[in-house]
């Protein structure tokens, strides 16, 4: 399935770093388990010199839910975020046909 781009809306989030400082991420695919939900996002750019300039780093995050907000963090177990990132990738891959390079690959 590809992504019609005359009609495409992206899903922006928005990010508060350590600094208080808002940055705005491009959701591209969502996962959820029975006990967890995860994203794959990218940096969100605005303007076209951004976006050539940019470097499309997908980034594999498990949101954590205090009750109040909803938060991201990383996945600190390996074994977890080789399988959710393998399933979010594939999903990316298919949603917008493109394909995973992955430099550690020879």
């Amino acid at each position: 399935m590809a992504i019609d781009s005359e009609n495409y809306e992206p899903d922006i989030i928005s990010v508060n770093d350590e600094d208080g400082n808002e940055i705005l991420f491009e959701l591209l695919e969502r996962y959820e388990t029975d006990e967890d939900v995860y994203v794959a996002i990218t940096r969100y750019y605005e303007t076209d010199e951004e976006i050539v300039d940019g470097d499309f780093e997908v980034i594999i995050l498990k949101v954590e839910n205090d009750g109040d907000e909803e938060y991201l963090v990383e996945i600190e177990d390996e074994l977890e975020y080789e399988q959710i990132s393998d399933i979010l990738m594939t999903k990316v891959e298919e949603k917008y046909e493109v394909e995973y390079f992955d430099p550690n690959e020879n």
